[in-house]
């Protein structure tokens, strides 16, 4: 099933807040994918960790692998984003967990949710609006080719990469659907700040 969210950016308090901190800290594919009815549920009022298997970019932009699995994620933050995450040294994890259908032989190792993990890439990049490469390396081709019915599928998901902060601080939309279509052009994923955004006050009106 395509599931595409691109989330407004508007920030949430209270419950709200708690429950996106949740769903971004979730440790696997599993566990998002049963929260995923509360992501759709806040998405009006939103914009827009298993070990990692894949490579990690700790300055930035990781070296370019040759998979056939590869796709890019067009990145864009709010301006109070870059300036908090930027101020506070914390950069930001794009990860891609890799899953797909069970052929009839391979059902037998399904997880729990029914598919086959094809693993996962988690990249780390400097809080900018950017281009990231998901590079699809933790795909075994053999394990496609043998296990998976149908194309493989991909979930992206964005959060803080908790280096300066043990609490992710970002509110970011959510993709999964065929790597193919990620492939087609770049996923757009937009972030803001979970904090509420400061409120200028009102000039004062004269007597």
């Amino acid at each position: 099933m395509l599931m595409r969210l691109a989330y407004t950016g508007i920030s949430l308090s209270g419950e709200g807040r708690a429950i996106l901190r949740e769903l971004t800290r979730i440790s696997d594919k599993a566990s998002l994918r049963a929260m995923r009815p509360l992501a759709i549920l806040l998405a009006p009022a939103l914009c827009a960790c298993a070990p990692a298997s894949g490579p990690k970019a700790g300055a930035g932009y990781p070296e370019p692998v040759d998979t056939p699995y590869a796709f890019e994620v067009a990145l864009t933050l709010t301006p109070r984003t870059i300036e908090k995450l930027t101020t506070a040294s914390e950069m930001i994890t794009v990860a891609g967990m890799y899953w797909g259908e069970p052929s009839e032989t391979a059902k037998p190792r399904a997880d729990t949710m029914g598919q086959i993990n094809l693993g996962r890439d988690d990249i780390n990049v400097q809080p900018v609006s950017r281009t990231v490469l998901l590079p699809g390396a933790a795909i075994d081709p053999k394990v496609v080719e043998a296990d998976i019915a149908g194309a493989p599928q991909v979930l992206v998901n964005v959060f803080t990469a908790r280096m300066a902060h043990q609490d992710n601080l970002i509110n970011c939309g959510v993709y999964e659907g065929p790597i193919s279509m990620a492939q087609a052009k770049p996923v757009e994923i937009k972030c803001d700040l979970l904090e509420p955004p400061v409120e200028e006050p009102a000039p004062a009106q004269p007597n």
